[in-house]
């Protein structure tokens, strides 16, 4: 039977990578009769530069939402688990709008997931856009980092078929993830974490249930990230107080000692940055408690019941 795979892109102001992003997959379905079957799901988070109008007049064949405010990443993701589920579908994959799939990379990918169902998380290598090298904060999460060229995609990385890398996380730029992964271990979860860190942690409860994370070196695909300056407080919102919130949900460890590395972590990002902002976030991080113990409630329950 082939294999159904629900692309899932999230879209905010995103139209210079439109036509790349979801005409990599367009393009790409069914250029095999071993190719699974591939549909798009669209999720427009109120752009304000055409995105949406762009997807329906140029991707008719894509499933459009069209949300009224941005609602950021874990929910429209959801959204997507949701369909999928409802429609039958057997994986989900979920595509950054700022990134795209080389042909065939999805086909190997669905092939390894079909080989291999301990895996909950599968990527391929993630490169910067023109191919010179892996993204920086993909290539951080590789025990070892491929030999690279400047030859065109297919040869920049030989792997032996069927290659994987293990890792413990890997950003959600480029995830293929079977449906019974998500059915096992729940969603994203939408409180805590609407924009950032809901991948960390959704790989910590993929760990902790058992399943595994992996990297299909012979599968490329891009994520073209934006680096660019950012105000202070808004990386310290993402590096230490979205952090801290995925290691406080990590119940691999007793939550008192992981609340007890979030204060040293706290004197330690604060000397770093020069800043006070640190024990703000710290003191929200306080009133975030209740809702950590219960998140820690729900993967240990899910984890009981799917033994």
């Amino acid at each position: 039977m082939t294999a159904r795979v629900l692309v899932i892109v999230v879209t905010h102001n995103g139209m210079r990578w439109i036509d790349r992003c979801i005409g990599s997959v367009i393009s790409g379905a069914k250029t095999a009769d071993s190719a699974p079957e591939v549909a798009v799901y669209v999720w427009d988070n109120a752009s304000t530069d055409g995105s949406a109008d762009y997807v329906a007049e140029h991707f008719p064949q894509a499933v459009l939402v069209r949300s009224q405010e941005n609602l950021g990443f874990s929910i429209p993701n959801n959204k997507g688990f949701e369909y999928a589920i409802r429609e039958g579908f057997d994986y989900v994959y979920l595509l950054n709008q700022d990134a795209w799939l080389e042909p065939g990379a999805l086909e190997k990918l669905v092939a390894a997931a079909e080989s291999h169902p301990e895996y909950g998380v599968l990527s391929p290598l993630q490169m910067t856009d023109g191919y010179q090298d892996l993204d920086r904060q993909f290539a951080k999460r590789l025990p070892v980092k491929p030999a690279m060229t400047t030859s065109p995609a297919p040869s920049l990385c030989p792997a032996p078929t069927g290659h994987l890398i293990d890792v413990p996380f890997i950003m959600a730029a480029h995830w293929l993830v079977p449906l019974r992964a998500v059915e096992k271990i729940g969603p994203f979860e939408e409180e805590l974490f609407p924009l950032y860190g809901q991948d960390d942690e959704w790989c910590r409860r993929l760990h902790f249930s058992g399943l595994k994370v992996g990297v299909i070196p012979e599968a490329r695909a891009v994520h073209d990230r934006q680096y660019r300056e950012e105000p202070l407080e808004w990386v310290v919102y993402r590096n230490y107080y979205t952090g801290s919130l995925v290691r406080l949900c990590d119940v691999s460890r007793p939550l008192f000692e992981k609340f007890s590395f979030v204060i040293f972590f706290t004197l330690v990002k604060a000397v770093k940055y020069r800043s006070l902002l640190p024990f703000k976030y710290f003191r929200q991080i306080c009133r975030d408690l209740p809702r950590v113990r219960k998140q820690r409630s729900i993967v240990r329950t899910r984890a009981h019941n799917a033994k």
